[in-house]
């Protein structure tokens, strides 16, 4: 469930732009330490984590920025921001694995208009 929950990726966002562990993280937020650890290996966290990073490392620190970045990442992660899914294929993935990333990728697709069409 947590993987899945928004309010949370969005939460540990915080601690880990902040250079806390990913240990800490997951105790701070609420979640087992594996599931941080999928969440840095999924490209649309780490582009948010990014973001907010950004915003943070900027001197003088500006609040507002902070949280503009904070307000946009939780809108891409929640599936709100309606921008495209991207499916990164490795280099020399197998055709059944091939499949399975496009299979995910079409799922999210999936996942975001299930509110809107029905």
């Amino acid at each position: 469930m947590s993987r899945r929950d928004p309010r949370k990726r969005v939460e540990a966002l915080w601690p880990l732009a902040a250079g806390k562990s990913q240990r800490a993280t997951a105790d701070e937020v609420g979640v087992h330490p594996s599931t941080v650890r999928s969440w840095l290996r999924d490209p649309v966290f780490v582009a948010e984590l990014e973001r907010v990073r950004a915003a943070v490392a900027v001197k003088p620190l500006d609040a507002e920025r902070v949280m503009a970045a904070v307000a946009q990442a939780e809108a891409r992660l929640d599936g709100r921001d309606r921008g495209p899914v991207t499916v990164v294929i490795p280099a020399g993935a197998s055709p059944a694995r091939r499949r399975r990333l496009l299979a995910a990728g079409i799922a999210r697709v999936l996942e975001r208009s299930e509110g809107d069409r029905w």
